[in-house]
């Protein structure tokens, strides 16, 4: 039983002690993540193509501020049309805080984006945003999609695109060379903490129908 326990609260603080593990590693081992991002980019970007680089600039925009915002409205507006007032927003607290959150790191941590990037783009580099955002988003319609569709099948094809779509974003990043993979690693982190956060003051121990 106490076993139980434990193993679930490890589970439960896993990706914030990954997080600041990450953190540390930026602020104080440099040349350890220097060497781990540029292998993991170079193996990612190894893939490139004319035809594919603008497949995935146009991509990669879903996570750009304004169609991100439109995409999580239509959204949010989708749920309450559905009678799912709670899980619209259980969705907007999870972009807000994500975003703040997101805002606020970049400012203390202010790690420079990689060069030679695909395409322009201004700001610091940790975490990625896009990723935080992708994880928000999409992590929380795999939440409420397990919540409200009981068919399966559905449901879990339904979580598996939503999970292809978020990964998608963070390769992105690292594929147009405008983050390092430690910054999209982060930014999946730091969306998957404020879940964890926003999942429990919404619904409590246990998980009731959204």
């Amino acid at each position: 039983m106490h076993s139980r326990k434990y193993t679930h609260l490890l589970i439960n603080i896993l990706p914030t002690l990954l997080f600041i593990l990450i953190v540390s590693l930026v602020i104080f081992k440099p040349s350890w993540v220097h060497a781990y991002d540029n292998s993991i980019s170079s193996l990612v970007q190894s893939v490139r193509t004319p035809g594919f680089n603008q497949v995935v600039s146009i991509y990669t925009q879903l996570g750009n501020s304004i169609p991100y915002i439109i995409i999580s409205l239509i959204v949010c507006l989708i749920l309450i049309l559905k009678h799912l007032k709670k899980a619209a927003l259980f969705l907007a607290c999870n972009i807000v805080l994500g975003n703040g959150l997101n805002h606020l790191i970049k400012q203390i941590i202010q790690r420079q984006r990689p060069e030679f990037r695909l395409i322009s783009i201004g700001g610091y580099s940790f975490p990625s945003g896009h990723s935080v955002a992708a994880m928000v988003l999409f992590g929380s319609l795999i939440f409420i999609t397990f919540q409200v569709v009981h068919h399966q099948l559905k449901r879990n094809l339904l979580a598996l695109i939503y999970l292809i779509l978020m990964l998608g974003i963070g390769l992105s990043r690292i594929y147009l060379n405008v983050h390092f993979p430690t910054d999209v690693t982060a930014g999946f982190l730091l969306g998957l903490i404020v879940l964890q956060f926003t999942t429990y003051l919404f619904y409590g121990r246990k998980i009731k129908n959204a």
